[in-house]
C-alpha cells in the first residue's frame, strides 16, 4: 500500500488524492467489468477548516485546567458522574430517536438511501444510520460519539428538497463529516458538559472558544457536504435556502444578501462572536474557495455556480 508525502496510507486498486501534498492513486481496472465510480477519498485532517484544531485545542485545555484547579478538591468525581451520565444520555437519545422516527434504508425511502450510501462512499467512511422525524423546520443533525453515531434529518428538510437530491446530499454529507471527523464526540464532551456551569468566570470564557470551535467545525462539514454531493452550486443552493425557507426561496438574490452580510458591520461580526454557526453568506463563499484553492479537486466535482 502506498504512502503519499504527509505519510497517509492509500489503498491499492483505488482512486485516491491527497488535498495536502497532490499525490494520487489509481484503480485498476478489470477487463469486461463495467467501471465503477471510485471517489477520492480525503482525510478527516484534510478536510478540516484551519482554525478548527486551534479552537478545539485551546477549549479543551482551559477545560483540563479549570478542572484541575477548581474541582480536583471538592467534587471531581460528581462531576465525573455527570459527564459519564451525558454519554448516557446520548445512548437514551438514540433509542428514542430509533422508536420514534423512520430508518433509512434500501427498502424504506430507497432514493435517500442511495445519495447516503453515495456520500458515504465519497467521505471514505461505512454509513451511519440514517433515520427521519417529523418536524416541518428544514434542519438535521448528527448524534453519538465516535463508536456509535446516526444523523436524523427532518421531514421538512426531505419535503423541501424532494426535487433537489444534490443538494439533499449535501445536507446528509454535513453530517456524515461531523461524524467522520469527531465532532460528535466534542459536542457531548465539551461543548454541552454541564461542568462548564460549575466554575466562575470559566462558565462564560470556555463556551466562546467552544463556539469558536463549533463555526470552524462548521466550516468542516460543508466541506464534506461538497465532496459528498460533487456540486458546488447545489451546495450553495442547500445552505441559502437556510435563509429564507423553501418557500421563498426561488425569490431569493444571494449575490445580494452576500453583500447584506459582508456590508453589516461591527454588529454583524459581533453577533457571529457570539454564535455556533459562521454567518451563511461566509459559508457560501467559503466553499468556492476551498475548491478554488484544492489541487486536483475541481476536476472532479461539477462545478455549477449558479445560485
Amino acid at each position: 500500500m502506498p504512502y503519499c508525502r504527509c505519510g497517509k496510507l492509500f489503498r491499492d486498486g483505488t482512486d485516491a488524492y491527497c488535498v495536502q501534498c497532490g499525490f494520487e492513486t489509481r484503480a485498476t481496472s478489470t477487463a469486461g467489468a463495467a467501471p465503477k465510480e471510485e471517489p477520492h477519498v480525503i482525510s478527516a485532517e484534510a478536510l478540516r477548516s484551519p482554525g478548527e484544531s486551534t479552537a478545539l485545542s485551546v477549549g479543551l485545555a482551559l477545560l483540563a485546567v479549570s478542572w484541575l484547579v477548581s474541582d480536583l478538591a471538592t467534587d471531581a468525581i460528581p462531576l465525573l458522574v455527570i459527564s459519564l451520565g451525558l454519554f448516557l444520555y446520548v445512548i437514551y437519545q438514540q433509542g428514542a430517536i430509533k422508536g420514534s422516527a423512520v430508518a433509512v434504508n434500501p427498502r424504506s425511502f430507497p432514493e435517500i438511501d442511495g445519495l447516503a450510501q453515495s456520500a458515504a462512499d465519497r467521505l471514505g467512511i461505512r454509513k451511519p444510520d440514517l433515520f427521519i422525524q417529523h418536524s416541518p423546520t428544514m434542519n438535521a443533525f448528527a448524534l453519538g460519539s465516535l463508536r456509535s453515531s446516526c444523523v436524523v434529518l427532518n421531514s421538512g428538510t426531505v419535503h423541501a428538497l424532494a426535487r433537489a437530491p444534490k443538494e439533499l446530499q449535501f445536507i446528509i454529507g454535513h453530517e456524515f463529516t461531523h461524524i467522520k471527523c469527531s465532532h460528535v464526540l466534542w459536542l457531548t464532551v465539551a461543548a454541552r458538559n454541564p461542568i462548564l456551569e460549575r466554575i466562575p468566570v470559566l462558565n462564560y470564557v470556555l463556551p466562546l472558544f467552544f463556539r469558536w470551535w463549533s463555526r470552524q467545525a462548521e466550516y468542516t462539514a460543508d466541506r464534506g457536504g461538497l465532496i459528498a454531493c460533487k456540486d458546488l452550486g447545489a451546495s450553495q443552493r442547500a445552505l441559502a435556502r437556510l435563509v429564507i425557507g423553501p418557500e421563498l426561496f426561488d425569490r431569493l438574490n444571494v449575490e445580494e444578501f452576500v453583500k447584506q452580510a459582508q456590508n453589516g458591520g461591527l454588529a454583524t461580526k459581533a453577533s457571529e462572536f457570539f454564535s455556533t454557526h459562521p454567518l451563511l453568506a461566509k459559508r457560501l463563499l467559503a466553499l468556492e474557495e476551498f475548491m478554488a484553492r484544492t489541487p486536483g479537486l475541481r476536476d472532479d466535482l461539477h462545478p455549477h455556480a449558479a445560485v
